[in-house]
């Protein structure tokens, strides 16, 4: 693999463990306190690749509100795209909300970075719509008032997008034709952060997530506690799954969602944030686990090869590891660390991936505790 990191911003940090964790508010970073956190720390969130342009658009995270860009393959360079013009300032990522309709424009929705003392400020997570060919960018609407979106997913045939909320978290569904908002209800109890980092839209038109429940007389809701839930717009509600990802040492219980991804034999692939993958029979809801890849703990970046193969990162805190399944002979295999030969440099947390008509894997780098994300571009592999 020849591997490169894309540095659109390279600021370093030494003051996060004396500073930041644990103690970091909103206000703080901005209002100027901090500001090279508010310039100079981002994370890419989602990416989006987009072939005829020879482009990957690219999902920021950035309390400066600069989340959407464009990284030109053939020049090697990084375009704002302007979002502050159009955006609010709660307006804070593209988390993972960037996806084509059928017709090739884009759509994106926004999440936060603030927290609920600032609920009533701000207006409300926005969907977005963006034309590739003309760039024009408009926010279409902001479907639940206060409530910010995690993560987008279409289905193309019906013309649905579903978006999941945070917080609290919610599932809604937005009719693009006539600009309809239906809020299909909760996905988790307030318990404990009950979704992965996205949900999905099978082949059928079905939506896939994790949701939480609560037990009366107990302060925890129990090791089973997250779980997966359906929903088909022919059904019409959510279906709620007494089943979850199961734990990498087979104990009893649920482990969390990190990333899901429908994979090119049309399976629903989820990794844990355990790290292990499991595959999902999305007419059964069946759950096998798979593999873990690599010791440390995380999956959250899943992606189609033009190969028929699935490619994913595990690992996290700067150990990072590539690999691939191949489902026709259900082969799991690591493919090396995610660095920068030339640099040394290690990729942090991957979280999520866009594989380009021609092989090349893009990764977005986030929640770097020392340093601005980077775009890490992945080659030699397929």
């Amino acid at each position: 693999m020849k591997i490169t990191a894309k540095k659109l911003k390279d600021a370093r940090f030494d003051n996060f463990h004396t500073e930041v964790d644990g103690r970091w508010d909103y206000e703080e970073f901005v209002d100027g306190r901090h500001p090279d956190w508010f310039r100079d720390w981002i994370s890419f969130d989602c990416l989006l690749a987009d072939d005829h342009r020879s482009t990957i658009w690219c999902g920021l995270t950035s309390f400066a509100g600069d989340i959407f860009y464009a990284y030109d393959r053939q020049s090697d360079c990084f375009r704002s795209l302007n979002f502050r013009e159009v955006g609010d300032r709660y307006d804070a990522k593209f988390h993972r909300s960037l996806l084509f309709d059928a017709d090739g424009l884009i759509w994106a929705a926004t999440a936060l970075l603030h927290d609920i003392d600032r609920y009533f400020d701000a207006p409300g997570g926005a969907l977005v719509r963006f034309d590739p060919a003309t760039e024009e960018l408009r926010i279409v609407t902001r479907p639940i008032p206060h409530v910010y979106i995690q993560s987008i997913a279409m289905d193309n045939q019906r013309g649905i997008i579903y978006g999941m909320t945070f917080t609290p978290e919610r599932l809604f569904r937005y009719n693009v034709a006539d600009g309809r908002v239906t809020d299909l209800g909760p996905i988790g109890s307030g318990l404990e952060m009950a979704q992965g980092e996205t949900i999905v839209v099978d082949r059928t038109g079905a939506c896939w997530g994790t949701w939480g429940l609560t037990r009366a007389w107990l302060s925890r809701p129990g090791p089973d506690a997250v779980r997966l839930w359906r929903y088909h717009p022919d059904r019409g509600r959510i279906e709620f799954f007494k089943h979850g990802l199961p734990r990498v040492d087979g104990s009893r219980g649920t482990a969390k969602l990190d990333g899901a991804h429908v994979g090119p034999d049309g399976a629903i692939y989820m990794g844990t944030v355990e790290g292990l993958l499991c595959r999902v029979d999305p007419e059964t809801a069946e759950v096998r686990p798979i593999g873990k890849p690599c010791p440390a703990r995380r999956m959250a970046g899943l992606a189609s090869g033009p190969d028929g193969k699935l490619y994913g990162t595990a690992g996290s805190e700067g150990t990072v590891i590539l690999f691939r399944y191949d489902p026709a002979k259900n082969e799991l295999t690591p493919l090396g660390r995610v660095v920068d030969a030339k640099t040394g440099e290690c990729a942090w947390h991957i979280h999520d991936l866009a594989v380009t008509g021609d092989g090349t894997i893009y990764a977005a780098e986030n929640d770097v505790p020392y340093r601005s994300g980077y775009l890490w571009e992945i080659t030699d592999v397929l």
